[in-house]
């Protein structure tokens, strides 16, 4: 593999692949590591918000991904009492396709066969014990078929998503960090899709949703995620058990009828501590789900896994230009994730916390269907835009869906 490198990256999921890419494309020398060998698969919903679009617009690589998944034009949200409302997916200027779902199987690998284009080199089957500060940056411990391999440079990123044993060897974790658990299953044969995905609070734990995201005209990923007791008493005792309530629900069996699973059902944690996870070490950034950056509503993590990487690629290229990778420099990093996504976790939180009332849901759908301006306004909440968290409050959606109730 060599020694000296700029810049190790560990985990080549969204986050670490498109790091390397950016890194690469400013000449960085990148190494990308990954414990797994490439095409594998990845336990996720598959769907691939606008925001997510953009990057991979911008990293040259979503045209390739239309090929091979299913655009989506539209969202659904069904509220707990089975009533459903919906509208299109807002267009982007410049960008082919706002929305779509491609199993990670897929995504993944196109990804990082991106970033190989772009200059980066990539090792699978490497598994990262260790990270240690050394004179002129740090040194990589890991294991390669059995062999030991010490790795050195300048700095290294850590993309290594729900994973955590790494960080806490680290000393960057005191504690099991929050989480949401989620578990999804595959199914072949389904009568009635369309091209839009649903979004749906019926048969699942609140807070916390289920859905189906259509793969192909008659195949989706179908799942459910939910917070554990610390935020509901009610909680199910595992992933599998809120999934299999999740499709036992007299609205979704009707969906799924005459269906049949394809594989088997799968279940996942979800890191969504972002405002209290660390973002940085000694020598390291942490991109994606490695610094908690999972949507605390939604569970949506491949558009800020992608989102991070550009702005970690853009500070650790200025600073190996200009020799400045010190504390400081990390800090601004921090700053910079702050700044960009704070205020939406907080917004986000308060909407999750809100959605505990199942009778609030069920008006907020039903007013919102004869009100576009309010369905625009749930549909950008439940993509995650960014600038809804930073125009409106829980408190203007609530009160606005009230008023118009009157």
């Amino acid at each position: 593999m060599g020694e000296g490198r700029d810049v190790v990256v560990v985990g080549a999921g969204p986050g670490g692949s498109a790091a390397a890419h950016y890194l690469a494309r400013r000449g960085v020398d990148v190494l990308l590591l990954d414990k797994a060998e490439f095409p594998r698969e990845k336990t996720c919903g598959d769907g691939l918000t606008p925001r997510a679009a953009a990057v991979l617009h911008d990293m040259g690589v979503l045209d390739a991904l239309l090929r091979v998944g299913r655009p989506i034009s539209g969202v659904e949200i069904v509220s707990p009492d089975g009533y459903s409302t919906g509208a299109s997916v807002p267009s982007q200027r410049g960008v082919p396709a706002s929305m779509l779902v491609v199993p990670r199987i897929t995504l993944d690998d196109v990804l990082r066969e991106r970033a190989i284009q772009s200059g980066a080199q990539f090792e699978g089957g490497v598994l990262v014990s260790g990270v240690e500060a050394a004179a002129g940056g740090v040194v990589i411990k890991a294991e390669q078929a059995g062999r030991p391999l010490v790795i050195k440079a300048r700095m290294a990123m850590l993309a290594t998503g729900a994973s955590i044993g790494l960080l806490k060897r680290l000393g960057l974790l005191a504690k099991a960090p929050a989480v949401m658990l989620a578990a999804r299953a595959y199914f072949d044969g389904i009568r009635g899709l369309t091209d839009r995905i649903q979004i749906r609070f019926d048969g699942v734990p609140l807070p916390g949703y289920g859905w189906i995201f259509p793969v192909s005209p008659s195949s989706a990923n179908v799942g459910a995620g939910f917070f554990p007791p610390r935020w509901s008493r009610r909680a199910p005792a595992s992933p599998r058990a809120a999934l299999d309530m999740f499709l036992r629900g007299r609205f979704v069996s009707a969906v799924l009828d005459g269906a049949r699973q394809a594989g088997p059902a799968k279940s996942y944690p979800l890191r969504v501590d972002f405002p209290d996870a660390p973002t940085f070490g000694g020598g390291m950034l942490l991109v994606g789900e490695a610094a908690g950056l999972v949507n605390p509503l939604t569970g949506e993590g491949i558009d800020y896994a992608l989102e991070s990487a550009q702005i970690a690629a853009e500070h650790a290229a200025r600073g190996l230009a200009e020799g400045t990778l010190s504390l400081k420099h990390l800090e601004e990093y921090d700053r910079h994730l702050r700044a960009r996504f704070g205020r939406l976790f907080a917004f986000c939180r308060r909407v999750r916390d809100a959605s505990l009332n199942a009778a609030l849901l069920n008006r907020l759908a039903r007013i919102a269907s004869g009100r576009d301006d309010l369905k625009m306004l749930l549909i950008n909440v439940a993509l995650g835009n960014r600038e809804v968290s930073e125009t409106v409050s829980v408190a203007t959606v609530l009160k606005k869906a009230f008023a118009l109730a009157r």
